[in-house]
C-alpha cells in the first residue's frame, strides 16, 4: 500500500498531517455493504450513463433534480459496474 509511504515522506517534508488507512467506522460500514450487495438485499438503480465527454450534460442532468437514480460516468479505459 503506497499510502503509509507517502505519509512518512509528507510528515518528513513538514508538510499537512496524514492518517492513512481506512477507519475502523467505515470498515464495519463497507462490511454491511458487502453484505447486502452478496444477499441481493441492495438495489442499485443507475438513472443515466454518460461518456467523460458529456460530463458537463451529466451535471446539467442532476442539478434539474429530476434524477430517479445515480448518474453514472464512463471513465475511459474502465469497465462499467453497471450496464
Amino acid at each position: 500500500m503506497i499510502n503509509w509511504p507517502l505519509g512518512a515522506w509528507t510528515a518528513l517534508r513538514g508538510g499537512r498531517k496524514t492518517r492513512p488507512g481506512m477507519s475502523a467506522k467505515k470498515q464495519a460500514a463497507l462490511a454491511f455493504v458487502k453484505e447486502l450487495l452478496e444477499s441481493d438485499g441492495l438495489r442499485i438503480v443507475v438513472d443515466r450513463n454518460y461518456p467523460m465527454d458529456r460530463i458537463i450534460e451529466a451535471h446539467r442532468y442532476v442539478d434539474r433534480g429530476r434524477k430517479v437514480g445515480n448518474v453514472a460516468i464512463k471513465v475511459p479505459g474502465s469497465t462499467p459496474l453497471v450496464e
